[in-house]
């Protein structure tokens, strides 16, 4: 029956080539030890696998910034491009190469995509290597459901290797998924102690099982088989059968486990195109073992389900309350040291709450088993049930949901919910660890649902997001955005056509609690509909967890896994904010460009904390000044810094934008004290001004020769309210001077 034939290689037809359509098929059965070899050539960056017709488009993997990469062993930089078509014709500056103690080492200058037996890759041809070779590059693209794949990784060479391998994760090296299978969380709930299962983490790979005859089954769980080399199975299997070149489908991935009959915990796959041939997964405790077995083949159950058994601590009842883990990362969050105390909070409109984390103490307000509720000089009502089963969703944070509350609209019969959302802080207080919180803030307050947000370092990642990355056109120049980070107050994008929606966003971390703002705890950029008083239909649209990507004067950063769009509910909402020099914007803020499709949201943000320094800030002797012509200001030292005599001097300035700071540089003799310099004094004054406040302090420094130190402080410099004008200083200054 066809419906019982496997998928096989076939050799090629006596023509030797297919063309079809833009890509040109070269089917070449090779006779080796292993199995038949299928090779395909792409065109356009576009490749079909001809088993399934299924086609791999990768055009999206063009970056109009080149891309790049650190091998870890020896910090060689590599950067490289693909399908970028400007570039394609043009061969005098190449598409790859290698930064070695300075040295750039041309890799390829065109990328060549092929399918191998399944391996997808990029390979570049560069300049000779020597014994009559040549540099080469392969990038292998390995398919990836995340929707936040792995960085790129370089295999580890040695400093006299000729061929480098750089591995690539991403959804476009996957077959199209399954629509159940898009964003399933793969979790059920055990109708007897209410326990959640979450078998997300188990699908982050293939896993394979061998057989005896030589044969192989490749099993993946919550997503389908991972398309790759040598593992070219039938689409959206979860159970493959490989038997030298056939690909056999033993079962379809499903979306969630369930609780069977039995009261275990498995998954069912059926086969789409094979009689008789399905597969049984059972998941049991493995907690006590403390390492993952994965699945053992058990044979057949019947004539027609093959049984597997897959040991796992995700397959234990877990009960340590107020504690989960990050089915994406593994990291596991207990908020043990938050619980059994009452916090406090007052809303923007007065009301007062009383709320618990997990547990609450008897000496609190609220009524008996109740987690949260608002009080006053009457009475307190009950805003939920007290609940230990902190919980954690993949498109956001860990939260608790204190359900049956009393009851808040008489019509309908609905009652209060509470929902606390825990929030990684970036800028952690004193003692964070021992469960010092920043105070817990009231963001919605109304429609029957109080959402408090909840900063805390107990459930932020080992490695947060960088807020920097090295400059892809000026070689090791690093450019930090971390000066735009804002642990106080988020930032609001200016707008033109978008009347009545407003959008909120921070950088590299997430946005700060607000009253009124109930994006999703952890969200790093979110839009609203102000009423005039608070907002309502809030959206995410994204978080942060990808890296920055640099080129010249532009900085890229990009907040994925957001609300679905609503256009296309396959695709979640993103953000791309462009950063770009500009001396005189200051900080700078946000501007909306455009919203591409209903679904990516671009923002320009012309900022100075990003522009290089300006070196050597020209000194008119004449009028005793300072000038800066990017930002075309002037300030006068007459006045300033009399104790330093800077207007008989011959100083030397610049300015570092980053953190917006005047630095001066000068000498004069001293031959009693700085004999070792040859008789010269040499002075370094940092001038540092805050961006917000008209009355700051500023700290300068000097060092003078090596066996002295000075240290000055200016206070009470006045400074004008823009940040861009760091050489608009005021005579107000307090030099003091201590002789150690």
């Amino acid at each position: 029956m066809a419906s019982c034939r496997p998928f096989r290689v076939s050799p090629p037809s006596s023509a030797g080539r297919l063309s079809i359509g833009l890509i040109v098929v070269a089917l070449a059965l090779m006779t080796t030890a292993a199995q038949s070899k299928l090779l395909v050539n792409g065109t356009d960056c576009i490749i079909r696998d001809p088993l399934y017709n299924v086609t791999f488009d990768f055009n999206a993997l063009s970056s109009d910034l080149n891309h790049h990469v650190t091998a870890e062993e020896n910090s060689e930089r590599f950067f490289f491009n693909v399908c970028d078509k400007q570039r394609k014709d043009n061969r005098t500056e190449p598409l790859a190469y290698l930064v070695r103690q300075d040295k750039k080492i041309t890799l390829g200058y065109e990328a060549n995509l092929q399918l191998d037996n399944g391996r997808m890759q990029f390979s570049f041809l560069g300049e000779p290597c020597g014994n009559g070779s040549h540099y080469t590059l392969d990038i292998i693209l390995l398919c990836s459901y995340e929707r936040t794949p792995a960085d790129l990784r370089v295999i580890p060479h040695t400093p006299d290797q000729c061929r480098y391998f750089i591995f690539w994760d991403t959804p476009l090296a996957c077959q199209p998924l399954p629509t159940a299978l898009v964003s399933n969380r793969c979790t059920v709930r055990d109708g007897t102690n209410r326990h959640l299962y979450n078998l997300l983490p188990l699908g982050a790979a293939n896993h394979e099982v061998p057989l005896p005859d030589g044969s192989r089954f490749v099993v993946s769980v919550c997503k389908p088989v991972r398309y790759g080399h040598l593992t070219m199975c039938p689409p959206g299997t979860g159970v493959c059968l490989v038997n030298d070149a056939e690909y056999r489908d033993y079962g379809q991935a499903v979306a969630d486990p369930k609780i069977d009959q039995l009261g275990r915990l498995v998954m069912e796959m059926r086969s789409t195109s094979e009689v008789c041939q399905n597969s049984l997964i059972v998941f049991e405790c493995g907690q006590e073992e403390g390492i993952e077995s994965g699945p053992i083949y058990r044979g057949r159950k019947d004539n027609c389900t093959h049984e597997f058994v897959w040991r796992t601590a995700l397959a234990c009842r877990d009960t340590r309350p107020c504690s989960v883990t990050n089915p994406i990362t593994g990291t596991r969050y207990d908020l043990g040291l938050l619980a059994n105390r009452t916090y406090t909070l007052t809303a923007r409109d007065n009301r007062t709450y009383e709320v618990g984390v997990c547990r609450i103490p008897a000496s609190s307000h609220c009524p008996l088993d109740a987690g949260a509720c608002e009080v006053s000089s009457k009475q307190s009502v009950g805003l939920g049930a007290i609940s230990n089963e902190l919980q954690y969703d993949t498109t956001g944070a860990p939260y608790l949901l204190y359900r049956s509350g009393a009851v808040c609209d008489a019509t309908s019969g609905r009652r209060w919910e509470t929902r606390l959302e825990f929030i990684c802080e970036t800028d952690p207080v004193e003692g964070g660890r021992t469960g010092t919180v920043v105070p817990p803030t009231v963001v919605e307050n109304g429609e029957c649902q109080l959402v408090i947000h909840f900063e805390t370092v107990l459930v932020c990642e080992p490695a947060l997001m960088a807020c920097g990355a090295y400059n892809e056109s000026t070689i090791d120049q690093y450019v930090d955005l971390s000066p735009l980070m804002d642990s106080t107050q988020n930032y609001e994008a200016r707008t033109s056509a978008q009347q009545g929606r407003r959008y909120f966003l921070n950088v590299c971390r997430p946005l700060v609690p607000q009253y009124g703002l109930s994006c999703r705890g952890g969200a790093a950029a979110c839009e609203a509909t102000f009423d005039g008083v608070t907002a309502r239909n809030e959206t995410t649209l994204g978080f942060p967890d990808v890296s920055l990507v640099v080129a010249g004067d532009t900085v890229l950063m990009k907040y994925l896994r957001g609300d679905p769009c609503r256009q296309d509910p396959l695709t979640n909402l993103s953000t791309t904010v462009a950063f770009r020099c500009l001396p005189t914007a200051g900080r700078g803020r946000p501007v909306l460009l455009e919203i591409e499709h209903d679904c990516h949201y671009r923002f320009d943000w012309a900022t100075a904390v990003i522009c290089p320094p300006e070196q050597t800030i020209p000194f008119e002797r004449s009028n005793c000044s300072f000038h800066n012509p990017s930002t075309a200001t002037s300030v006068s030292m007459n006045g300033v810094l009399d104790e330093l005599s800077l207007c008989d001097k011959q100083p030397v300035a610049f300015i570092d934008y980053r953190t917006g700071s005047l630095i001066i540089h000068y000498t004069q003799p001293d031959s009693t004290n700085c004999s070792s310099t040859n008789g010269m004094k040499t002075y370094n004054v940092t001038v540092s001004c805050a961006p917000d406040s008209p009355l700051d302090r500023a700290a300068v420094s000097v060092s003078i020769c090596e066996q002295f130190a000075y240290y000055l402080t200016l206070a009470y410099i006045e400074v004008f309210n823009e940040f861009s004008k760091y050489l608009e200083i005021s005579a107000k200054i307090h030099i003091e001077i201590i002789r150690c």
